[in-house]
């Protein structure tokens, strides 16, 4: 039972299977069956350490040379097995300290089994010795050293040999081996004759049958990728009956061919004792006889045995260099090792041909002989009614197995490669280095190019290996299934396959658990116990390391915590003090590989060899790599129970530490990383603080003469972006917020007692809480804390203590900032390393110096800033009813409450038109996306003394003294714009001149002003302001229509008229309640008709007439102000005023004489502006319109432009003393035929009559007198800023009336000179006579035609001349 607190992991493995040989001496390769078993059996009372001193001096006398054994004095060299006859071989000593008699059956089938001397260490007790002989039936020779006698001991006692220590010890040892091996080769004598003299010789039974495939196909072409999926461990003792050499009840069919089997199976089991007495010439004479005997009588058992010592044999006599004719060389391999005819019997003998032509080397021959042995072995069914012992059948393959393996090391068949195979080693190292050589996990890439020189493949190894499935590993003994498994994994990971290596050490270590909880639990004898240490059990713990490693969940693979590092530091005796050094645990993303599955089940039984150990600290390990790096694959129930294991460990080591030292520090074996991330709040509105730059005229001034800099592009895709997140700043001395994380994978509840936020870099101090994770949740908690100092806050995790356990540092990094191109990348699994190469790459374990190379959270704390609240404004509930139009104003009160004063103010606002207007759609007329941008960015609806003019989105500052507690009060205008429903007013405020000591005077802020400082903070307020707008007056229906001539009004009449409208605008100035009766539109008509009737030529006025109604319940006073000053002319009467009362929802027609417009061309040719300066240019997807057509929409614009200039309108209503601006653009749209009249004509005429009794009555009305000489002069002017070339035709008619015009007048009138001519015109006159010969009332009609472009010009009103008679 001792065994499997020798193993140790290989490097581990190899040492595994040394020690297990060293200790039950089983030795599997090819030349094992020519050693001679020894036991070495300490006698009470002796330590163990002394006991092994001179067990290793034993063992150094391994192989006797038979020409250094003593002779047989009697027999001399007529002696059977004489030393004298083969003086060059040798005897080769298998000394082991342990041995049991499992397979008592096998060890006449094959002697090498069997115990042939026991040597004991004896101090005293002679009689012990004698008495335990008795537990050895199988000894042929003893002895009993006792090494180190005192000096009074004396040397009387029959049979007890004294080594003293003195002089050469070497030299006494080596003559009592032999002595030793003299006596063993005699009794070889007598059991050699009762062997010839036996009648009858059986195989073997084993207790279980097994069936190899019978199949014709070799069994070196089956192939078993994957072992069974469990093997269960046996208590058995003894799995077979041993037959041999006695006779039992047999039929006489199977008596008679028993004994025609037993002449070559005597021959079979002589050849075995000259193979173990070193006499190898006979060894191979009596192997071939058994060979071609076993042939004939069809004994396959018996026969592949006999080939097993052939190969022996005539290894070490190859290895002797005694060629006799069965080995030709030691040539390298030449041809391919696996072609081998599995059906052709070969004869071996002293005279026999190779098995293929042309030379082999011994290791071909090797291959093809256990080919055939272990088809042999596969035949053994065919012949008897039992097959072969599973163990035989295990050791043949191991043993060719091993062959390969040590050739394939040692760069194939070699000098080397051979003692290799007598010493029973795999490489040359393994024997100087044993277990002190240098641990390596895995075989290297030109190691594996450098093995690859032998000619062998791993491939090969690996089938002979995979062949031992075959068997029913689980009906063998216990102790044979882990020593199977181990020799199995030995060769495996000697290959490169080190995961078929780790899964066999696997089983093999769940073969040794049983054993582990036997002797843990309920004790085992002294004898056993003595064999055992605590050093021992670290053996098992290094090869479960080394599969947890293999199968990607070793030390360098996985997260512990901190774990293993408490560990070692608790082993070293270092115990660190956790409250004042915290550990620290940060989660950082591993690639992890492997089957979760396979490792679960291995963790698992990591943690059972832990508990069967009783070694906590291991089984704590394993149990916390267990639940933090697999729990997503781990069930609830299982989760809550290994959680309560760590709980329990932990709280048991802290119990321990109490008692062993007088502190009360815990030790934290947690390591989950609960904290997922950690970000400061937003502080609400109006504690948050902002970052302004200050500008500087000069640097303003530097950017500007440098617009090689500036980027051309409204819109640049590929600019950098400009980050318009807000960035949280904390303040001194104020509360700041976190939003903490918190992730339980768990599938159970994690009480958090205490959790604080863990900060470095400036003083703060944090507030602590507590919380409770449900299991598989993530939790938002909200962590507080104030910072002392200004400067940089690092946050670099969170303290927490759960419930059980210490306080623990739980470490974050700031999220990574992802690409488009990461982001998609991710959908992909990339792959650098398949398989083993994975964990083959550099990694490196996690520890806590790591942590410190992680950028953590930072923070920037500034100065404290001010405070402001807003004590109270004018409004009711916050909200304002107005009218559309209407303006009128706020006030705000605001208080310092802050321990800092403000020196610095601004108002900005927003209102529903201009938060988040819709788009503007790109097809619409420039004109109609004018219109919108006015009304939503040209329209203010909140405005203050610090507003800019010009431009409404620019605010200017003002400077203010507001000391703590003190108030200030500001009003803000408020306009009743249509569709708005509400705004907000924000207050930005600071103290930027911390060091003025007085308070200075408010003024606003100038570009002028120098600063000092290139950046300040600012906190802000906001007012929210619910409007209301109700649309009180609508215009509508307008149009413009010409005015025509009409008599000139009396002086009285037009002075009259001229005094009504005066009084009525001074009425309208001081608001006066008592215009009741609205003023006649005659005395404007009358007036702008009128006025100046003799210096002008023509009318120059024209009537605007529109709808207003009113849709409210009160009356409203509405009063038009027509502006008619120009710059030619200007007179106190060309404002004026009309005024008008509207009932409720009542319609009033507005008539408003107008003097006709026009507009140079420098104001026309103009584009249609924009309100947003950035607009991006959107070629239109429609129609594209002519280049006139796009000149007569910006002239229409324009005019109309000038016409909202001209007539403004304002209402005011009596009952609630509220007035405001009538706005008239939304109904005003002009026409083509409208902007005709409204303009002045491009050319036009002017029209004069001259004679003696020639009267004016109008400007295109005269009268005379007939058979009288008139002179009628026609004036052309050119307003074009060109000169154009025109025909003017004149057209003379006669007016009825009842409406018929005659146009033959050539008995009525006489006109001299043609009635069309041609003129290039700027301002030019043309004048004809004309005699009227009837009287009556004559018209002059006229037009001009562009001689080039063929447009025709004409006035809308004609001359007429009314002839009386003389």
């Amino acid at each position: 039972m001792g065994l499997t607190c020798r193993v140790y992991a290989m490097s581990l493995i190899d040492k595994s299977v040394y020690l297990f040989e060293s200790v039950f001496g089983k030795s599997i390769d090819v030349t094992s069956n020519c050693r001679v078993r020894v036991l070495l059996v300490p006698v009470s009372p002796i330590k163990k350490s002394t006991f092994y001193k001179y067990v290793e001096l034993v063992k150094t006398f391994n192989v006797v040379r038979l020409g250094d054994v003593t002779p047989d004095l009697k027999k001399g060299a007529s002696a059977m097995f004489s030393s004298q006859a083969f003086q060059e071989g040798q005897m080769h000593f298998q000394f082991v300290t342990h041995w049991t008699r499992e397979h008592a059956e096998l060890e006449d089938f094959q002697p090498h089994r069997r115990i042939f001397g026991a040597n004991k260490n004896l101090s005293q007790g002679y009689k012990q010795f004698e008495q335990d002989l008795d537990k050895y039936p199988t000894a042929i020779a003893t002895r009993c050293f006792a090494f180190d006698p005192t000096e009074t001991q004396e040397d009387d006692t029959k049979g007890l040999i004294m080594i003293p220590n003195v002089g050469n010890m070497s030299f006494y040892m080596s003559t009592m081996i032999c002595d030793f091996s003299s006596e063993i080769l005699n009794q070889f004598a007598i059991l050699a004759n009762r062997i010839e003299n036996l009648s009858i010789l059986e195989s073997p039974l084993p207790s279980t049958i097994h069936v190899p495939p019978r199949s014709k196909t070799p069994p070196n072409r089956q192939r078993y990728s994957q072992p069974p999926t469990s093997l269960s461990p046996t208590n058995s003792t003894t799995a077979m009956k041993r037959s041999s050499l006695q006779t039992t009840s047999l039929t006489t069919g199977e008596t008679v061919r028993t004994k025609k089997r037993t002449p070559g199976r005597i021959k079979k089991l002589l050849g075995d004792f000259y193979l173990l007495a070193g006499r190898l010439p006979d060894a191979v004479n009596y192997y071939d006889q058994a060979i071609e005997m076993t042939k004939i009588t069809s004994d396959f058992l018996w026969l592949a045995s006999a080939m097993e010592g052939w190969i022996c044999a005539t290894l070490l006599l190859e290895y002797l260099q005694e060629d006799i004719g069965h080995i030709v060389s030691r040539n390298p391999i030449l041809s391919d090792i696996n072609t081998i005819d599995g059906e052709e019997d070969q004869t071996f003998s002293s005279t026999s041909t190779p098995i293929t032509q042309g030379p082999r080397s011994t290791l071909t021959v090797i291959i093809e002989t256990y080919s055939k042995v272990i088809m042999n072995y596969a035949r053994v069914a065919l012949t008897a009614n039992f097959s072969v012992p599973d163990l035989i059948y295990v050791e043949s393959c191991l043993k060719v197995s091993r062959a390969l393996t040590t050739a394939y090391l040692n760069n194939g068949w070699n000098e080397l490669t051979m003692s290799l195979l007598v010493s029973g080693e795999l490489k040359q190292d393994n024997v100087e280095g044993k277990l002190k050589k240098e641990k390596k996990l895995f075989m290297s890439i030109p190691e594996l190019l450098l093995y690859k020189k032998s000619g062998l493949s791993r491939h090969d190894i690996a089938e002979w290996v995979t062949k031992i499935w075959e068997i029913h590993m689980s009906d063998l003994a216990l102790l044979d299934q882990i020593f199977i498994t181990t020799c199995m994994s030995s060769i495996y990971s000697s290959i490169g396959y080190h995961r078929k290596a780790a899964w066999l050490m696997h089983e093999s270590v769940g073969c040794m658990l049983p054993l582990l909880i036997q002797y843990r639990r309920t004790g085992l004898s002294k004898s056993v116990s003595n064999l055992i240490s605590e050093n021992y059990d670290s053996g098992v713990l290094e090869v479960i390391k080394h599969v947890c490693e293999v199968y990607g969940v070793g030390e360098r693979n996985v997260q512990d915590g901190g774990t293993l590092e408490a560990m070692q530091r608790e082993d070293n005796g270092i115990f660190t003090n956790v409250t004042t050094t915290k550990r620290s645990s940060s989660q950082r993303a591993k690639s992890r590989f492997g089957w979760p599955e396979l490792q679960i089940d291995i963790l698992k039984q990591c943690i059972s060899v832990s508990d069967a150990l009783l070694d906590n600290g291991s089984r704590l390990y394993y149990t916390t790599v267990l639940l933090k790096n697999l729990y997503q694959y781990i069930p609830k129930a299982e989760q809550i129970k290994l959680a309560t294991t760590i709980q329990g460990m932990v709280a048991k080591s802290n119990t321990n530490k109490r008692v062993s030292t007088s502190s009360s520090e815990k030790i934290n074996y947690w390591g989950v990383n609960i904290v997922s991330s950690i970000e400061a709040k937003k502080p609400i509105s109006r504690k948050a603080v902002y970052l302004h730059p200050i500008k500087n005229e000069a640097v303003e001034n530097v950017k500007k003469d440098c617009p090689e800099d500036a980027d051309p592009f409204i819109y640049n895709p590929f600019a950098k972006k400009a980050d318009l997140t807000y960035k949280i700043v904390l303040v001194k001395d104020e509360i700041s917020e976190f939003k903490v994380t918190l992730i339980n994978p768990f599938g159970f509840d994690l009480e958090l007692q205490n959790i604080v936020l863990s900060t470095s870099g400036i003083a703060f101090n944090a507030v602590p809480s507590a919380a409770t994770i449900p299991a598989n949740a993530t939790i938002f908690v909200q962590l507080m804390g104030t910072p002392e100092e200004t400067g940089t806050l690092i946050i670099r995790g969170c303290l927490i203590q759960i419930v059980g356990f210490s306080e623990q540092e739980f470490l974050i990094s700031p999220p990574v900032k992802k690409t488009p191109e990461d982001v998609f990348n991710d959908n992909f699994i990339k792959i650098k390393h398949c398989g083993l190469d994975a964990i083959k790459s550099n990694r490196k374990r996690e520890t806590s110096d790591d942590n410190n190379r992680v950028k953590f959270y930072e923070l920037d704390a500034i100065d404290d800033q001010p405070l402001l609240k807003i004590k109270r404004t004018s409004m009711m509930h916050g909200a304002v009813m107005l009218y559309e139009g209407e303006a009128t104003y706020i006030t705000m009160e605001l208080e310092n409450i802050g321990n800092i004063a403000v020196d610095f103010i601004t108002l900005s606002f927003t209102d529903s038109t201009t938060i988040g207007p819709l788009a503007i759609n790109p097809e619409l007329p420039p004109e109609e996306q004018y219109e919108i941008e006015l009304h939503t960015k040209g329209t203010r609806v909140f405005s203050w003394e610090g507003t800019d003019e010009k431009e409404s989105t620019n605010s200017i500052g003002k400077i203010v003294w507001i000391p703590q507690g003190k108030s200030i009060t500001l009003k803000v205008n408020v306009f009743g714009k249509r569709d708005c429903r509400g705004g907000t007013i924000q207050v930005d405020y600071g103290y930027l001149n911390r060091a003025r000591p007085e308070v200075q005077d408010s003024n606003l802020l100038n570009n002028n002003n120098s600063e000092k400082i290139s950046t300040f903070y600012t906190r802000q307020l906001y007012l929210n302001v619910m409007i209301t707008v109700y649309r009180n007056l609508e215009p509508s229906n307008w149009d413009v229509v010409y005015l025509r001539h009409s008599t000139p009004a009396p002086k009285e009449v037009l002075d009259v008229a001229l005094h009504n409208i005066k009084h009525q605008a001074d009425s309208v100035k001081i608001e006066s309640i008592d215009i009741i009766q609205n003023q006649p539109v005659e005395d404007l008509l009358l007036v702008s008709r009128n006025l100046t009737l003799e210096e002008q030529e023509r009318n120059e006025y024209c009537l605007v007439t529109l709808d207003v109604r009113n849709t409210w319940t009160i009356s409203f006073d509405v009063d038009f102000t027509i502006s008619n000053e120009t710059e030619e002319y200007s007179s106190d009467c060309n404002n004026l005023l009309s005024c008008i009362t509207i009932q409720p929802g009542s319609t009033s027609r507005i008539v408003l004489p107008l003097k006709r417009l026009f507009l140079s061309p420098d104001i026309i040719d103009q584009e249609i502006p924009s309100f947003d300066p950035n607009k991006q240019f959107v070629i239109a997807q429609g129609p594209k319109i002519s280049e006139e057509q796009q000149k007569a929409r910006i002239q229409m614009f324009w005019y109309r432009e000038e016409l909202l200039r001209r007539i403004k309108a304002n209402w005011y209503c009596k009952a609630t003393r509220r007035s405001g601006e009538l706005n008239l653009r939304p109904s005003l749209r002009l026409n083509s035929v409208q902007l005709e009249i409204l303009k002045k004509e491009d050319v036009e005429f002017v029209i004069d009559l001259k004679g003696e009794h020639v009267k004016k009555l109008s400007q295109r009305r005269f009268s005379c007198v007939c058979n009288e000489y008139v002179t009628m002069t026609v004036t052309l002017r050119n307003r074009f800023t060109y000169p154009v070339k025109l025909i003017l035709r004149v057209q003379p008619v006669q007016s009825y009336n009842d409406g018929v015009k005659e146009y033959d007048l050539s008995n009525k009138l006489l006109m001299e000179g043609v009635q069309q001519i041609s003129v290039s015109v700027q301002v030019i006159s043309h004048s004809f006579p004309i005699y009227f010969l009837s009287r009556g009332q004559f018209e002059i009609l006229y037009h001009a035609e562009d001689v080039h472009t063929r447009k025709i010009y004409c006035d809308h009103e004609w001359a007429v001349i009314d002839v009386a008679e003389n």
